[in-house]
């Protein structure tokens, strides 16, 4: 995934609100979905880059955390918050 931006991966600001974060995931989502992109192998990849982005965003102590990461380490906070996360830690409670 490299040095992704949850926040651009989902298409929304730093200021998108709950449901504007929802909407987005829903959207790409339905667009990426490996059922829907057979022949696209590259689609299961991209869904769980978004359902990463989504477990993230949504939920407001994550967000917390990666927002704190990306002020103190710029574009290198996805690196910095996937050392301090795991994948189990990430999707618990999505």
């Amino acid at each position: 995934m490299g040095q992704e931006d949850y926040y651009k991966i989902l298409g929304v600001n730093k200021s998108a609100d709950t449901k504007e974060i929802r909407e987005a995931y829903r959207k790409l989502a339905f667009e990426c979905h490996p059922d829907r992109n057979k022949d696209n192998p590259q689609a299961s990849e991209r869904m769980k880059i978004v359902n990463e982005a989504y477990a993230v965003l949504s939920d407001p102590s994550k967000r917390r955390e990666y927002d704190a990461l990306r002020q103190r380490y710029g574009d290198s906070a996805h690196g910095q918050f996937r050392q301090q996360y795991s994948q189990e830690d990430i999707f618990s409670g999505s």
